[in-house]
C-alpha cells in the first residue's frame, strides 16, 4: 500500500535473524528480479537509502531489537535504441534515470523514483513509496550558468521557478526524441530513442 498524506510510513518490527545487505540502487532492482519475496534486505547506500534517511546498518547492530519496515515502488523500463527499435529492452530501476547528450551538464530529462540523483535532491516531491514517477524536463536552450546554479540549488532540495524547468508526475511516462545516452541506476546505454516507464507499486520492501 502506497505512502498517504499524513500518514507514518513504516511499521517498527523485530529485526529478522538474517539480512542481506544491498549497497546500491542498482542492487535493489537486482535483487527484485530474482524474485525471492522471502528475502530480508536492508540497503546502505544509494538514492533510496539517502531518500529513506537510512544513516545505520542494522546488519551490523545487533543491538536492535526493533527496525523499520518499508515497501518501496521500483520502475518498469521498456526502451530502443538506434540499434534495436523493433526490439525494445526491459530493465527494472530502483532510483534514476537521466537521458542526456554528452555528459551531466547536457541532461534534458530525469525520470526518478527516489527523487535523488547523485546525492541532490532533483525532485524533491518524489517519494519512493508514493506511487508516482516524477520527472523533471529540461530544455535543452537552457544556459550552462543556469544549469549550475540549479544544479547547485538542488543540493539542499531547494529550487527557483524556471520556465525551461518542468516538473510532472505520474503512474507512467513515455518519451522519444533524439537518440540519448541514458543512465539508468549507474547503468548507462547508449543511443535511446523512446522509453516507457510505469510504477510497480509496493515492488519491494527493506528494512532499516
Amino acid at each position: 500500500m502506497t505512502i498517504g498524506r499524513l500518514s507514518p510510513y513504516g511499521t517498527s518490527v523485530v529485526r529478522p535473524q538474517h539480512l542481506g545487505v544491498l549497497r546500491s540502487d542498482r542492487e535493489i532492482a537486482n535483487d527484485f528480479l530474482k524474485g525471492d519475496q522471502c528475502a530480508f534486505n536492508t540497503v546502505t547506500r544509494g538514492s533510496i537509502a539517502q531518500a529513506l534517511g537510512i544513516t545505520l546498518n542494522v546488519s551490523e547492530s545487533n543491538a536492535r531489537a526493533l527496525v523499520t519496515h518499508v515497501l518501496i515502488d521500483l520502475l518498469q523500463v521498456e526502451f530502443a535504441t538506434t540499434d534495436t527499435q523493433d526490439k525494445p529492452t526491459s530493465i527494472v530501476v530502483a532510483g534514476s534515470i537521466v537521458l542526456q547528450h554528452h555528459t551531466l551538464l547536457t541532461t534534458h530529462l530525469i525520470i526518478s523514483n527516489s527523487g535523488i540523483l547523485r546525492g541532490r535532491d532533483v525532485l524533491p516531491r518524489a517519494h519512493p513509496n508514493d506511487g508516482y514517477v516524477d520527472v523533471l524536463k529540461i530544455d535543452e536552450a537552457m544556459t550552462t550558468r543556469q544549469r549550475l546554479s540549479a544544479w547547485r540549488r538542488a543540493q539542499t532540495g531547494s529550487h527557483l521557478p524556471h520556465p525551461q524547468l518542468r516538473t510532472s508526475r505520474n503512474t507512467e511516462f513515455e518519451w522519444s526524441g533524439r537518440a540519448s545516452r541514458m543512465v539508468a541506476d549507474d547503468v548507462t546505454f547508449a543511443g535511446v530513442v523512446w522509453l516507457r516507464c510505469k510504477v510497480l507499486t509496493d515492488a519491494t520492501s527493506l528494512y532499516f
